[in-house]
């Protein structure tokens, strides 16, 4: 067995030991992963998981996805993104385009191209029998990143993220810097904890490096027996007391007044080199909640406002993509980083029409916000600005348009996005798995 084959191979065993849990059915793992190495290459994968030897950024969402996911199957998030981006590779197999969107997707162009095919999968399982949804060559003479047909009509569809700005970006990096921190300073105190952080200052350098100060305090206080404990300085505090029932628990989708609150996992073994040797001897290791960690810290003074960034970045995308005769007309998606729960809907409402009124060609905008749900996928919470004007005429392929958008949008939280197939549990059914999963490890 190669080295590539074998790096697989433990991920497969690692994804099959949470199969049950996370609703799969038997051989889609070993499917999909096949399919995955066949259109990325085993090249590309030899490089990635062998050649290079950067370190697996686990909390670092934008830093080299693919590597993290294929080298942490111990990770729920990352097994079911891994088999998210094969199913979409899988309904778009025979489409001729894939292989340029492949190619894009590695050279550093991940998120983009994985947002453009979960968008354009999801319009394409919405389809009926006179409907369908190609991708486009990345050349200069297509015409947006993929095309709708319906009602005889083409309609080419634009694909954009607007992304975290650079003071938002950075201090990712930082915090997952602090997190690798706090799981190597407590893993030798015996006891599952709570641990807080909180900050009047923004997440810089500065500021890490006074938690490091903190957290080696507060460790070396925990493992001497004294517990709770807080320390403070420069206008930063840490709390570490014992994980209880009664301490204050992770809300997923909703962190409260805090920026950002997880879970760190164990096992009973002393390093990370027995859980592998131990986990290929076949060994299933009862994992248990080590850490609850929440980070709170105050907003960067000069934080770009999203919805001035929004209003810049869609005017770029309808001025860029240029439509003929031939076309209804164009839709322009955008991934937004922020919560579509939380947001100022009249500002939101602005930023778009600030945009939308320079281009009279323009469908529809839909702003979509990628999100974990409780069936342990991810969703795109999604919000939707149509042209009134064409809405006005009635014309029969706009009311065939607007029906086939609602469609996709309304299964997006019934439709499991590995299998294209309703969801095995309902939301209910899928939240009192959740809360049972979490009562058993706790």
């Amino acid at each position: 067995m190669s080295e590539l084959d074998n790096v697989l191979y433990k991920w497969i065993c690692g994804a099959n030991a949470r199969r049950e849990d996370l609703d799969l059915p038997v051989g889609l793992i070993e499917d999909n992963l096949t399919l995955l190495k066949k259109t990325l290459g085993a090249d590309y994968l030899q490089h990635l998981l062998i050649v290079d030897s950067s370190p697996v950024a686990i909390f670092d969402d934008e830093s080299k996805q693919l590597r993290t996911w294929l080298l942490s199957a111990r990770i729920e998030k990352h097994i079911v993104q891994v088999l998210e981006l094969a199913a979409y590779f899988r309904a778009f197999k025979s489409d001729p385009a894939l292989r340029d969107k492949v190619e894009k997707l590695k050279r550093d162009k991940f998120w983009p191209i994985f947002f453009e095919l979960a968008i354009a999968t999801r319009l394409k399982r919405a389809c009926r029998t006179t409907q369908n949804v190609t991708l486009n060559p990345e050349t200069n003479s297509s015409t947006g990143d993929f095309t709708i047909n319906v009602a005889g009509f083409d309609i080419p569809c634009e694909c954009s993220r607007l992304g975290n700005s650079p003071q938002v970006t950075e201090p990712k990096v930082l915090s997952e810097k602090v997190c690798h921190v706090i799981e190597n300073k407590t893993r030798h105190i015996g006891l599952p904890l709570c641990v807080k952080i909180r900050s009047a200052m923004p997440l810089s350098g500065h500021t890490y490096n006074c938690i490091l100060r903190l957290v080696r305090r507060a460790t070396r206080a925990a493992r001497a027996g004294t517990l709770p404990v807080h320390y403070s300085e420069d206008h930063t505090d840490i709390w570490i007391e014992i994980l209880t029932p009664a301490s204050e628990p992770v809300r997923h989708g909703d962190t409260g007044d805090w920026d950002a609150g997880m879970q760190l996992y164990g096992v009973p073994a002393k390093s990370r080199d027995e859980v592998t040797t131990r986990f290929d001897q076949g060994e299933r290791f009862r994992e248990y909640e080590a850490v609850r960690l929440f980070l709170k810290f105050a907003k960067p003074s000069d934080q770009i406002d999203h919805y001035s960034r929004l209003t810049a970045k869609l005017r770029k995308k309808l001025k860029q993509t240029k439509i003929s005769e031939k076309h209804m007309g164009k839709i322009v998606f955008i991934e937004v980083p922020f919560s579509l729960r939380v947001i100022d809907e009249n500002k939101l409402r602005l930023a778009v029409r600030a945009a939308a009124m320079q281009s009279r060609t323009t469908l529809a905008i839909i702003l979509a916000n990628r999100e974990p749900n409780p069936q342990t996928r991810f969703h795109f919470s999604q919000t939707g600005t149509f042209n009134e004007t064409a809405l006005r005429t009635g014309r029969p392929e706009i009311v065939e348009l607007v029906d086939f958008l609602n469609r996709a949008f309304q299964t997006e939280l019934t439709l499991d996005p590995l299998l294209g197939e309703p969801y095995r549990r309902t939301w209910d059914e899928a939240l009192a798995k959740q809360s049972r999963r979490k009562a058993e490890r706790d």
